[in-house]
């Protein structure tokens, strides 16, 4: 046959061995492998011509899973497998065919040793035969030992054996049946103590016909040869044998009887040299009875090779007994293929999937991947499903939420998981929100556009329709459902869990809360659920206020209406943020005048009030939404340097020495404390915070009460405790003799030889940097020193304490920044690149900012002290900034510019022409910044909010001054500019 090419593919089939024992006079042992003809697929046609694209398997090779396949077929273990080098394989087979013709179609080896027998050890051991070497092949020995045929030994020549031999032996003949082995013949290990024949027979061929027939029989073997004829061995034995069962003429007869894969050829098998049949009822037999079956003669004129029952082989046998592959012939390729092992099945479907064009593929795909998919999160229970979805991150939660109906519900209606999912990124709720969101029906809403809001659903969702209670659960169906979770019943702890102490618990809470919503939803019992938002029961009880406040929303598609409290607001939030950045958002701009010509010195806002002091003496208190002033608190005597509020308590520190508490919403100073004998220049309000675990297993928290610190160009530092809103009032007049007298008051800090110009607190932990150069490290509890950090070589202006890393960070006048171990007290990093005074630092996240008079902030990685990006763009030395971890807003000279902390690069402008910028702020959603405008100061709000509140179009983008009484009135600064033009 012709050489087959690189891209073909050659594979065989055998049997694995099989072992006959014959106990006569001598035993008898005989170890057989079949092996079949091998088969030679052709490659995809004209592949060097099959275009990749359309073609995309063509020139894929067999993965290596299919080269090697086993499989049971009728209680025989069968292998395929397929040659990794074509080529080398092709010429091992011939190199077989031309062995076979030389030894007149049998090889066998011969390999004999005594065996030890319970009478004692063999003293006669006979030397392995000589073995005669074909130049085309390994050694092969003499077809017979001792003129014995190579087939198993009969009764009398075990008897003429056995007379022989004075020991008893025992004789093991391993038989290797094969047509042409592609692989190379499975050997076993020598063992000294016994003798094996290996036989390989095949139809002898005359020397004469040895050129005419080499290129026919090739090719009938390779590639349209019939099934392999069995082994002749009959004609070798007689009838003498123990049993009838043990004659190979009875095992051939009944064999002869039973069908298999390899009894015949289908036509298309037969075009690609596959020697198996399928039987019409398409069961699967044994693999050997093929075997036993003689072929057909096929009438020739030419004179053809002769096996020893007088059959023939022709070359064109195959084309001659099978007609050509036709369309008729799908049936039984059909057939043919849902007979096969399954691991058949692999290897042949790999072979058609590489004939197939891209098209077909793309059928074949959408047929089986959707076969494939396995709802998973469906056939789960609640609870484990609940659990895999709160690990997914948010883009994969919104993924997951489209795959079907009852995947949207397990993820949207998961509020753990959106809780904690809003509260890693950063988000916040302001005062007020949940409660406006629970009220409002926003859960059941799901804005699809950038400028979409959420809507009041609490006036159009009170009365339901026909559609609304076949579609929606109500809260009493919510309670009678005994374990089963509607479609837009809110997953809760009661129906997430069977268990009677968690339902019952959960359940006592529902009651209440469907009582209350039974009423008025203007009156809800928000302590059900604003306990603790933290645990999943705060969340899920929130949902169910939600539920109970809007019960019949009607929006959207009522099969596809769920409730989703929190994942409403994550949503909500996370357009805000992305508001800030992109350039066609136009936030409302407030601005309205404050503190007259004076300077803000300090500022601190939320989503209800902003608070600014100044150097006038006054503390001005103003709406957020309107710019209406609400109070003016006064009673400082010099300015305002420092404030700071918790809730409703407001701390201040002025030039007058002194630090008042105030109470913001009856704007009247509740308690005034004396003890410094200079500027109170910084202060902070501490909060209790875990900082570890007892031994009980319980959370420590630091400070045990809530404190207030203040730093002082006095050098020194105080604390008090912050007093409470039941506390009596106390005001001291002047510096008390004994400081005892102060109920208020816990200690002194004393150390710095210098003003006290920044503190930072955490925990236990407070940090301090002063004129003196020096920065220092003190236990608050205990009011001592725990490190002098000494390295700067001018005043320390600023400080900030990284209390996950364990370290603090200060900006001093010699342009340097530094970060300090608190462990060791050593300096770790030196920052360098400022070219004059960093007065301001601040640290959110992994992103350390800091800002110097040179103009230009700079972006540190804090863990390795690496300058991350250095923004420059402002003319002038920076006097205030922020940075959140995603914008950085910083103000100088005459703008107030925003960055983007990721990149570091410039995003835009947010307030231009000003004369100067005092202090700047801001949250998620707005941007308080106290500027100076022609002279003036003004309060700017920038709320990149506002479209998310439904406010019109033509009220964003433009500035709006609005005076104390929130009235708009004309700009001044308009006006300034049209008297210029007129001019």
């Amino acid at each position: 046959m012709a050489a087959p090419t690189p891209d073909d593919t050659l594979g065989q089939f055998s049997f694995g061995p099989t072992t006959q024992t014959t106990v006569v006079t001598t035993t008898t042992t005989t170890t057989s492998t079949t092996c079949f003809p091998p088969l030679r697929i052709k490659a995809p046609g004209h592949l060097g011509e099959t275009d990749p694209k359309l073609y995309p398997l063509a020139s894929t090779p067999t993965p290596r899973s299919l080269k090697d396949l086993s499989f049971d077929v009728g209680g025989r273990l069968a292998q395929f497998r397929e040659a990794s080098d074509t080529l080398d394989a092709y010429q091992k087979v011939k190199q077989q065919e031309k062995a076979l013709k030389n030894s007149n179609g049998t090889l066998h080896t011969v390999t004999e040793s005594s065996s030890e027998t319970e009478f004692g050890k063999a003293t006669n051991s006979r030397p392995p035969m000589p073995t005669k070497t074909s130049k085309d092949m390994t050694p092969i020995t003499e077809p017979t030992y001792r003129g014995q045929p190579a087939s198993p030994v009969s009764i009398s020549a075990a008897a003429r054996l056995a007379k022989q031999q004075a020991p008893r032996r025992r004789r093991h003949i391993t038989t290797h049946v094969q047509g042409s082995s592609v692989a190379d013949p499975p050997t076993s290990s020598q063992d000294s103590l016994q003798s094996r024949v290996n036989i390989c027979k095949l139809p002898g061929l005359a020397d004469d016909e040895a050129a005419d027939v080499d290129a026919s029989y090739g090719d009938a073997l390779h590639m349209n040869r019939p099934r392999p004829h069995l082994l002749d061995t009959t004609a070798a034995q007689d009838i003498s044998l123990p049993s009838p069962s043990l004659s190979p003429v009875t095992a051939a007869a009944n064999l002869q009887n039973r069908r298999s894969y390899f009894e015949g050829q289908t036509p298309e098998i037969a075009r690609t040299h596959q020697g198996f049949d399928v039987p019409q009822s398409g069961s699967r037999e044994s693999l050997h009875a093929q075997l036993s079956e003689d072929l057909q003669p096929v009438p020739s004129k030419k004179t053809l090779p002769s096996l020893p029952n007088g059959k023939y082989i022709d070359a064109n046998a195959a084309h001659q007994q099978f007609p050509a592959p036709s369309l008729m012939s799908i049936p039984t390729i059909v057939e043919s293929f849902e007979a096969m092992p399954t691991e058949m099945k692999d290897y042949v479907m790999f072979q058609l999937l590489r004939r197939c064009p891209k098209p077909v593929l793309h059928r074949v795909a959408d047929t089986v991947n959707p076969a494939l998919k396995c709802d998973f999160l469906t056939l789960l229970p609640l609870e484990l499903s609940l659990n895999i979805a709160g690990h997914l991150d948010v883009k994969a939660s919104c993924s997951a939420a489209q795959v079907s109906k009852k995947w949207r519900r397990i993820v949207d209606s998961n509020e753990k998981a959106w809780k904690d999912r809003f509260d890693a990124d950063g988000y916040g709720l302001p005062d007020g929100e949940l409660q406006r969101a629970i009220r409002e029906g926003w859960g059941w809403q799901f804005p699809s556009r950038l400028d979409d809001w959420e809507k009041d659903l609490s006036a159009t969702g009170s009365i339901p329709s026909d559609t609304e209670l076949s579609a929606s659960s109500t809260q009493a169906a919510l309670r009678t459902s005994a374990g089963s979770i509607e479609m837009n019943e809110p997953i809760t702890p009661q129906n997430k869990r069977g268990k009677r102490k968690a339902v019952g618990r959960s359940t006592g809470k529902g009651r209440k809360m469907q009582k209350k919503s039974h009423g008025t939803t203007a009156h809800l019992d928000t302590a059900l659920w604003t306990e603790d938002l933290s645990t999943s029961e705060g969340a899920y009880a929130a949902a169910n206020a939600a539920a109970g406040a809007v019960p019949y929303a009607q929006v959207g598609l009522p099969t596809l209406r769920n409730l989703h409290l929190f994942k409403s607001l994550y949503q909500r939030h996370h357009l805000i943020r992305k508001s800030w950045i992109r350039d066609e958002t136009k936030p409302s701009h407030l601005a309205f005048r404050a503190h007259q010509r004076h300077v803000v010195t300090c500022l601190q806002f939320d989503a209800d009030k902003i608070l600014t002091g100044s150097d006038d003496t006054n503390i001005n208190v103003y709406d957020t939404h309107t710019g209406v002033l609400r109070a003016r608190l006064e009673g400082h005597e010099g300015g305002v340097w420092a404030l700071q509020y918790e809730g409703n308590v407001l701390v201040s520190g002025s030039t007058d020495r002194s630090v008042r508490v105030w109470d913001i919403e009856k704007g009247i100073c509740t308690q005034v404390f004396q003890g410094h004998t200079s500027t109170v220049r910084c202060l902070q309000i501490l909060m209790p915070t875990a900082t570890g675990i007892g031994l009980d297993g319980r959370q420590i928290m630091m400070p045990k009460q809530p404190l207030i610190i203040t730093g002082s160009r006095d050098s020194n530092l105080r604390v008090w405790k912050l007093p409470k809103t039941t506390d009596e009032y106390f005001h001291q007049a002047g510096p008390a003799t004994d400081e005892t007298e102060c109920p208020f008051f816990v200690r002194v800090l004393t150390g710095h030889h210098h003003s006290v110009r920044a503190i930072a607190a955490h925990g236990d932990t407070l940090v301090s940097g002063s004129y003196d150069c020096s920065v220092r490290v003190w236990k608050i509890s205990t009011g001592e020193t725990l490190h002098r950090l000494l390295g700067h070589t001018q005043k320390v202006y600023s400080v900030v304490l990284d209390h996950k890393r364990n370290r603090c960070i200060s900006g001093s006048m010699d342009y340097s920044v530094k970060v300090w171990s608190l462990e060791t007290g050593t300096a770790l990093f030196n920052l360098e690149g400022h070219s004059s005074l960093v007065g301001l630092l601040d640290l959110q996240g992994d992103r350390l900012v800091s800002a110097a008079a040179d103009s230009t902030l700079r972006i540190w990685d804090p863990e390795n002290g690496h300058c991350k990006s250095t923004l420059t763009a402002h003319t002038g030395a920076i006097t205030c900034f922020q940075h959140d971890g995603h914008k950085v807003i910083s103000g100088s000279d005459r703008t107030l510019k925003m960055w983007n902390v990721a990149t570091g690069e410039f995003v835009r402008d947010l307030l231009m022409d000003l004369s100067g910028v005092w202090q700047v702020k801001f949250n998620e959603r707005r941007c308080v910044a106290a500027v100076q405008r022609n002279n003036l100061t003004y309060i700017e709000v920038l709320d990149f909010g506002a479209f998310k509140d439904g406010v019109p179009e033509h009220r964003r983008g433009r500035r709006i001054v609005v005076n104390p009484e929130g009235q708009e009135v004309p700009d001044p600064h308009d006006l300034a500019i049209d008297l210029d033009v007129e001019e």
